[in-house]
């Protein structure tokens, strides 16, 4: 397994912690959906629909739980890296050649906090940023051909 496929299957402390909580609160949810559903009385078509609903919701949450369960199983927590260098977790700053800016979280998309948009490690300029430091010029392959971007800041999750 290369160093990159090992950053793949990581996750920042704060985005495990984020999966966690979310796991107890979805399966909270879902335990009180399911005690919604035992103490109706049925039969008419509000109370049907009220169900149908509320079963949707159920399927929902367990799709959720089961991506989160092989998530939290699968992955492990990235080490931390130096603040000025690109890793799983970060967020860095782009300075891209027309001058513009844009900020990146890098890793999974269960990475993403905020606003800030989800960048992964397997893509061309999330392979290309792991391990740079601010400062740093980094060249990729876009599929409008070879582009560069400066790094402007690096944060940590």
């Amino acid at each position: 397994m290369s160093v990159l496929d090992h950053q793949i299957h990581q996750l920042s402390a704060s985005a495990r912690k984020r999966l966690q909580q979310d796991e107890i609160d979805l399966t909270a949810r879902r335990a009180e959906l399911v005690a919604e559903q035992g103490s109706e009385t049925g039969g008419d078509l509000v109370d049907q629909a009220s169900f149908a609903t509320q079963q949707i919701e159920i399927e929902s949450i367990d799709r959720r739980l089961s991506r989160i369960h092989e998530l939290l199983s699968a992955t492990t927590v990235a080490s931390d890296a130096p603040e000025d260098t690109v890793a799983v977790g970060s967020v860095v700053t782009l300075r891209f050649d027309d001058g513009s800016t844009e900020a990146y979280q890098v890793g999974l998309i269960e990475e993403q906090a905020d606003d800030v948009v989800a960048l992964t490690p397997t893509s061309p300029l999330g392979r290309a940023l792991m391990g740079h430091k601010v400062g740093d010029k980094v060249t990729y392959a876009a599929p409008v051909g070879e582009l560069s971007v400066e790094i402007v800041q690096v944060a940590g999750s």
